[in-house]
């Protein structure tokens, strides 16, 4: 999309007038955003100062708009990358604005469907059930009778969030030429990844099928409930669901009145999104209270599935792998398989990753002494040791991870006293058995001979080439280095005052010159005075420029 320059400029200045007024100024200049500034700084805000940094964070971001909100929420799963205070405080906000004209939704729907609003329902309630930064829910009911939930998205909030998103990733562009921890942790890469995420969440048609497949993943069980998509009536803006009866987690009154076991709830809640993350792999990435009800028979009604995520079986593996070596309090075993997860760096000191995860196991104590901290704690912690070392993890860990956190949470709504840990361990170990099976065991190792065949059949192969273009002169050994541009900006200014003082000082002998040696020249004096003020000011204006740069 092609977007004018000033709306970009003005978006821009917008959003570092709102982090400079809650403290972010200095944050902003020390990336390099110094261009965006505005050339009044706006006042930190009086009301923000005594806030912990997190806290001005998510407010902030609350203030930029949806953009910055998806933004922040997506971040609270990237454990790896963020301290765990930055990431907690993340989670926590909210997507909850007012909501918009029912005449502006009609008008969305009707552009998008093509047809008149009474003509595709014979109800339709004007005031949304719920509301959010991207859309909102409106309840109706079908010309054959069936009720239904019709998401209708925001008018200009795919317009705002482009700009937003262009801005997000050339911010992180530029953080990373100034930054060596946003360089060293390539948020460039991150900022590309998290709007292609965003664009994807603005396509309700990707939403759409994202509750199919998970439907279809959960269909074996009875005690899931994933409504069904009417594609009929959705497109990119509009997307309509069978409408889901059930009750908020949030809601106590509600749950006690309907006569709900609240116990078992969590229970069934818990083996959902454990056999979803640990079987299928195919699971719902944000689980939070919003987003789950609580129907009768204790059966689990999961809704918007905008971001279901799929993990491959390596990842499930190492997570269960971890659990179960934590739950044994095995710090060797943690360490190796976060090794085996990630890729260590070059700040990576793993004999003091595995004093740290001793000592964190030992806060810990055993499984049944330790009944307050919960996998939620555990998990956290891992992640904040990963981050610490610098160890670089599929991005889809931290989603995964994200997702139990979340879990536990709703699940401890539901029962305060529900014990979390022993549901993950008895599916972990559950799935262990499963892959000790022999079964199982066979068919991984014929996909470990599938490999070491397909490797040992491109050996001679590449042997081949790598002789070959020895035997030519044709083999090159490519060497990079990291961030080879701030070594040339240095000898460029270095050149640059070197030029600029050889003329100064070929001004200043030029005039003493002609006043040393008595030559008459038309002008006289003023000439001389001219180059030697010239001079004087070339020099005057180096000397300012070094004093200014710091390296004097």
């Amino acid at each position: 999309m092609n977007l004018p320059k000033v709306s970009w400029i003005q978006r821009a200045t917008h959003i570092a007038r709102i982090f400079t007024r809650f403290g972010f100024a200095s944050v902003l200049h020390a990336i390099g955003l110094d261009r965006i500034l505005p050339k009044r700084p706006a006042e930190v805000d009086a009301g923000t100062t005594g806030l912990e940094l997190p806290v001005r964070l998510r407010l902030a971001m609350q203030e930029i708009g949806p953009t910055a909100i998806k933004l922040g929420q997506l971040l609270a799963s990237r454990s790896d990358l963020l301290p765990l205070e930055f990431v907690e405080e993340l989670r926590q906000l909210q997507d909850n604005v007012p909501p918009f004209p029912f005449e502006e939704a009609k008008e969305v729907i009707e552009a998008e469907l093509g047809a008149e609003l009474q003509e595709l329902f014979a109800q339709f309630e004007p005031e949304p059930r719920a509301a959010a930064s991207i859309g909102q829910v409106h309840h109706a009911v079908l010309p054959d009778g069936r009720q239904v939930a019709v998401k209708v998205q925001r008018p200009g909030v795919k317009e705002t969030v482009e700009i937003d998103l262009q801005i997000m990733v050339w911010a992180a562009r530029r953080a990373e030429r100034y930054s060596p921890w946003c360089a060293r942790n390539r948020i460039g890469d991150l900022a590309e990844e998290l709007a292609h995420s965003l664009r994807l969440e603005l396509n309700y048609v990707v939403e759409g099928h994202n509750t199919d497949y998970l439907r279809e993943s959960v269909a074996k069980d009875e005690r899931a409930l994933v409504p069904r998509v009417h594609w009929e009536l959705s497109s990119e803006r509009v997307l309509t669901l069978q409408w889901m009866e059930g009750i908020r987690v949030t809601d106590e009154q509600a749950l006690q009145e309907a006569g709900i076991n609240r116990a078992q709830a969590a229970r069934t809640l818990a083996d959902l999104m454990l056999a979803q993350i640990f079987g299928e792999g195919f699971f719902h990435a944000d689980p939070h209270a919003g987003n789950i009800l609580v129907a009768g028979d204790e059966k689990i009604v999961l809704l918007d599935c905008a971001n279901v995520v799929y993990i491959g079986r390596q990842v499930r593996e190492s997570l269960v792998q971890i659990l179960l070596a934590i739950f044994d309090e095995d710090a060797r075993a943690v360490c190796e398989e976060i090794v085996q997860l990630g890729a260590i760096t070059e700040e990576t000191d793993l004999q003091q990753l595995l004093l740290d995860v001793q000592t964190t196991l030992a806060r810990y104590g055993t499984l049944h002494a330790s009944s307050e901290v919960g996998v939620s704690k555990m998990l956290d912690d891992m992640m904040e040791l990963i981050q610490h070392h610098q160890i670089r993890i599929a991005p889809t860990f931290p989603l995964l991870v994200k997702a139990m956190v979340v879990t536990e949470g709703v699940c401890l709504q539901l029962d305060p006293g529900f014990d979390f840990r022993q549901a993950a361990a008895e599916t972990a170990r559950s799935l262990m058995r499963r892959m000790a099976h022999p079964a199982e065991v066979m068919q991984r190792l014929v996909r470990m001979g599938r490999e070491l065949q397909r490797y040992v059949a491109m050996l001679p192969r590449q042997m081949s080439q790598i002789l070959t273009r020895m035997e030519v002169g044709g083999l090159r050994v490519k060497i990079e280095y990291e961030h080879p541009d701030r070594p040339l900006r240095m000898l460029d200014a270095m050149v640059n005052r070197l030029a600029v003082s050889l003329l100064v000082a070929s001004f200043i002998l030029a005039s003493a010159w002609i006043l040393a040696s008595g030559v008459h020249i038309a002008g006289g004096n003023s000439v001389v005075y001219t180059v030697g003020g010239v001079g004087v000011f070339l020099a005057s204006w180096l000397l300012y420029s070094i004093l200014r740069s710091g390296r004097l």
